[in-house]
């Protein structure tokens, strides 16, 4: 299902159990102030115990429904994210790939300086990699003072 479609199900579900809360409690109060209900919303009055436990149903069902259905697109988009990971990494070199690899042990983020302690990496060649994967798109860098945060874009970093 598109996730327009999800999102107007969803949507739509959550009108109608809404509708039928309002259309209880306007029955309920109709009753409660002594006016005579109109007979179309008759059986709501006369089973209002019945549609209240249906209604408590309804409510808990609906929001397993809007559960599923969210849930369901966002492991459609891990899922992507995920494959869209295994295509940059085939296109990196070693040295870019141990930063990548650094990065998500370390939750998408550490210090130049951390990548720099790498084997084989020096603090020009981290620099250089660093640089590298900003102008790719796939990190991103934030300078405090004489150091600098290097943090993975959000899509890729989940």
């Amino acid at each position: 299902m598109d996730t327009r479609q999800t999102i107007v199900l969803g949507i739509v579900v959550i009108s109608i159990f809404i509708f039928l809360i309002t259309v209880l409690v306007f029955v309920y109060a109709i009753s409660s102030e002594g006016m005579n209900v109109p007979d179309f919303l008759r059986p709501f009055m006369d089973y209002h115990i019945h549609f209240m436990v249906m209604m408590g149903l309804f409510g808990v069902l609906s929001g397993l429904i809007v559960y599923s259905l969210l849930n369901a697109t966002i492991e459609k988009q891990k899922q992507v994210v995920k494959t869209n990971m295994g295509i940059i990494m085939k296109f990196l070199t070693d040295e870019d790939r141990e930063v990548v690899l650094l990065l998500l042990e370390k939750e998408g983020m550490t210090t130049q300086s951390e990548i720099a302690r790498l084997p084989g990496m020096s603090r020009l060649k981290a620099h250089r990699v660093v640089k590298k994967l900003e102008d790719r798109g796939i990190v991103h860098v934030e300078k405090y003072g004489k150091i600098n945060m290097i943090r993975m874009v959000g899509e890729l970093r989940n």
